[in-house]
């Protein structure tokens, strides 16, 4: 039996309150809120009642969501080369969750994709709420790129990719671009706000730029400070509460 488990055991259960609060979805005082407007379903069923407790097997839902009484954990990671994070789920041969096993057995999956050939930054959480906030495109945090390309870019590339590239009819702007201090032509560094590495790899293909690598070095103000590659760590209550301001 899980740890989980026996918290919502039989016969007293967990309030439904807290069980909302544990799941990261809101406090105690916002779930009583929840409750009273009908947000809540427990097993199919609407429930109002202040004091309901829930009990192990049963299903909670808010907002149509289903809620995950986990405790809520957040984790950087600093993913290397040849392992894969997705969020499409199923079996994936090399996955993020595999340099993490041994410590979280429990389901966490990374927020965004990142490719093999991808290095650097990686958030993975049980989270929903703050998965789905920062997947939202309109989300603004800033992320940072180290590059290598196949070739050198110039001057004219760089620029191309501050003014804007279009990709399907919709123009897609960094802030910075480049070239990194001390390095060669093909070495540039690339700032942008909630940039993907997959939406990154087209915006620089569309320039006939091929990269070698890309390093995610920067990702909502996280840094690879005292992270080697391949180990991860929780984050702190204040970068948690940070993530959460994220508009």
């Amino acid at each position: 039996m899980s740890q989980n488990s026996k918290k919502i055991d039989p016969p007293q259960g967990m309030r439904l309150n807290k069980y909302l609060s544990n799941a990261g979805i809101c406090s105690r005082r916002e779930a009583d809120q929840f409750i009273s407007m009908g947000l809540v379903r427990v097993n199919g069923k609407v429930v109002t009642e202040m004091g309901f407790r829930v009990r192990r097997g049963d299903q909670v839902h808010y907002d149509d969501q289903l809620v995950n009484s986990s405790p809520t954990v957040y984790l950087l990671l600093n993913k290397p080369k040849g392992f894969v994070a997705t969020t499409q789920g199923g079996k994936v041969k090399k996955s993020v969750q595999e340099l993490i096993r041994s410590e979280h057995s429990q389901k966490l999956p990374p927020i965004g994709d990142m490719g093999r050939s991808v290095t650097g930054l990686l958030l993975m959480t049980n989270d929903e709420k703050l998965r789905q906030k920062m997947a939202d495109p309109k989300s603004r945090y800033p992320t940072l790129y180290q590059v290598i390309l196949e070739q050198n870019a110039q001057t004219a590339d760089l620029n191309a990719l501050t003014k804007g590239i279009r990709i399907h009819d919709k123009v897609h702007k960094v802030k910075s671009a480049e070239y990194i201090q001390g390095g060669a032509k093909n070495e540039i560094g690339i700032e942008a706000s909630n940039l993907s590495p997959g939406l990154l790899k087209k915006i620089l293909e569309q320039r006939s730029l091929k990269p070698l690598s890309m390093d995610r070095v920067l990702l909502a103000g996280l840094t690879k400070k005292d992270l080697p590659r391949g180990r991860w760590r929780s984050l702190a209550d204040k970068e948690i509460q940070f993530l959460k301001m994220i508009s």
